[in-house]
């Protein structure tokens, strides 16, 4: 196995709790912009909006690492994965000025430059 996979693996294993009415899944962001792969797990308690964002690991963009660190995460895990790829991003359809839900419990101001 290869080290990024060891560290994911390990990083997997030490924030994966199993606690009782949790929902865990793990995101993988194809970050153009740092040019970088990103692995997340995030949780969410049942009755609440909130969730909240592990990071797991990053690595370089190289599709032949990412394809044998993903080969071997899905080996260590049948947990459902998410994909996200940042030339492909949404916006909302109005700016996002309180989010209680991602963690902030206060409104943020908005400055378009």
């Amino acid at each position: 196995m290869i080290r990024q996979s060891k560290q994911l693996i390990a990083k997997f294993d030490e924030k994966f709790l199993r606690k009782y009415g949790w929902r865990y899944h793990i995101l993988i962001v194809d970050n153009h912009f740092l040019d970088e792969y990103l692995f997340f797990l995030q949780s969410y308690k049942h009755g609440t909006k909130l969730h909240y964002s592990d990071d797991l690991l990053e690595m370089p963009h190289n599709p032949a690492l990412y394809g044998q660190v993903l080969k071997d995460l899905k080996a260590h895990t049948n947990l459902s994965i998410e994909y996200r790829d940042t030339h492909h991003l949404v916006h909302p359809g109005t700016d996002i000025t309180f989010d209680a839900s991602h963690g902030h419990a206060f409104s943020t101001s908005y400055h378009p430059d």
